[in-house]
């Protein structure tokens, strides 16, 4: 580790700098509670608590940031949520902060060979953005289907299964909702907002039971019917003489009734079939006027959703647009990310040129964005070719040529940087790009030092 004093190399078990006397151990206990809290963070992981590790993994990095065993540790939990892009900034910084025998460089490499997987984490985010536009606008229906996809491309997506629950909760379609809940539960066991929509969800089934139990005393405590309580007793059975009468009496009134038929009833007949004829005319017009009438509402209705679907459609095209802004925007930070990664500042620097913090929504994007796009300056240009000339005399000529051509696009006149390129090409053998750059040496000032350097390397070369 390096002393907070002095900035000198120590050994991890060392009480005091041996450089300023620094006493360490202060160091050594914040350094045990940031473990202390990576441990709690690896069980709550272990079994599933994942939000309660994110709090506990970053205490951890509160008390030591140079902690990468937990914030490696705090990015795959990201990555089982399904927050990709947190996950791919844990590592990224964590990369940053210790380059060499990091396991985040594995972490990164895997995520970054599956295009598959980097075209998927792009269009969860973008379909989820557009789905919680969507619920705020009031457009429950739109949210609900692009939510449906995202869970389908991204199964883990805590945030995605909570926000569906939370709109078939506000339909009430609590039997949905408690289906979306379970499936993020089983993700993160314990997560805050799962449970409290769970409650919500019980609080609404019990109600429903109570009513129900309650319907059901009333009815055991309704009187019961007697069965037999319409039943009329059946008297003595007696024997009835029989008479002709009956009979004569029924054949008298068939041939009154046949008499006033023939009388009465035919000319009534005639003149109710003369009538119909017109009174089915009459029908046929209110009818057809009925028709014409629901016709007209017809295309009323079909014009008034017409300019309703116009109106979506503008809607949609609006937010499709506005979601590939922001899907380049994203691209250009990766990219620069990459650039930044691979030690090549400037080119991080420009690919996000144009672009300012605010234009980016989680706090995640913005700290990566300020990482990036931090301008060189004249300490960080020095910083560079002291790295360089370190590169080259470790025999790492390709490491040295990156960081010399980095500060020759920053200052194009430095001296020493250009007579380290010429080194560079010298060990290379590349005589003719080693004379150039000895040549620009005395081009910018052939009184100094490394003029006379320059000067001797071009005799060895024998020029």
């Amino acid at each position: 580790m390096k002393c907070p004093r002095c900035d000198a190399n120590i050994t991890d078990d060392a009480e005091v700098c041996n450089f300023c006397g620094q006493d360490l151990d202060m160091i050594h206990y914040v350094r045990r509670i940031s473990n202390a809290y990576y441990n709690m963070g690896l069980e709550k992981a272990q079994v599933r608590d994942l939000s309660g590790a994110v709090l506990v993994l970053k205490k951890s990095l509160e008390f030591h940031k140079y902690n990468t065993s937990a914030r490696n540790l705090l990015g795959l939990v990201y990555n089982e949520m399904g927050e990709t892009v947190a996950a791919l900034s844990e590592w990224v910084l964590s990369r940053y902060l210790q380059p060499e025998h990091n396991r985040a460089e594995y972490y990164i490499n895997v995520i970054q060979r599956n295009q598959t997987a980097l075209d998927a984490v792009n269009q969860t985010i973008k379909k989820y953005n557009s789905a919680l536009s969507a619920a705020k606008g009031g457009n429950e229906d739109l949210a609900v289907i692009q939510l449906k996809k995202v869970v389908s491309l991204n199964p883990k997506f805590v945030r995605a299964h909570q926000l569906l629950a939370l709109l078939y909760m506000k339909s009430r379609d609590y039997a949905k909702a408690a289906k979306c809940l379970k499936r993020a539960r089983r993700i993160d066991f314990n997560n805050t907002t799962t449970l409290r929509y769970m409650q919500e969800i019980g609080d609404k089934f019990g109600d429903s039971g109570r009513s129900r139990d309650n319907q059901a005393k009333v009815y055991k405590q309704q009187p019961k019917k007697d069965p037999l309580a319409n039943v009329q007793p059946v008297g003595a059975y007696k024997e009835e003489k029989r008479h002709w009468m009956p009979a004569i009496n029924v054949i008298i009134g068939i041939i009154i009734g046949l008499v006033i038929s023939f009388v009465l009833i035919r000319p009534t007949l005639l003149k109710s079939e003369t009538g119909s004829s017109s009174e089915n005319i009459a029908e046929s017009n209110q009818m057809l006027s009925v028709k014409e009438a629901e016709i007209s509402s017809l295309e009323q209705e079909r014009d008034s959703l017409k300019e309703k679907a116009d109106e979506l459609q503008k809607k949609l095209d609006k937010e499709k647009n506005a979601n590939s802004e922001k899907a380049e925007m994203n691209q250009k930070l990766l990219l620069a990310v990459k650039y930044y990664t691979d030690g090549d500042r400037i080119m991080a620097a420009t690919s996000v040129n144009g672009y300012s913090e605010g234009d980016f929504d989680t706090e995640e994007t913005k700290a990566l964005f300020k990482m990036v796009s931090k301008k060189l300056t004249a300490q960080d240009v020095k910083k560079l070719f002291e790295d360089g000339r370190a590169a080259f005399n470790s025999g790492k000529y390709d490491d040295a040529e990156k960081l010399l051509l980095q500060v020759l696009s920053y200052d194009e006149k430095n001296q020493d940087a250009l007579y380290f390129m010429g080194r560079v090409y010298h060990q290379r053998g590349k005589k003719k790009k080693a004379q150039e750059y000895y040549q620009k040496v005395l081009d910018v000032d052939d009184k100094t030092g490394r003029a006379t350097e320059a000067r001797t390397r071009m005799r060895q070369l024998g020029q």
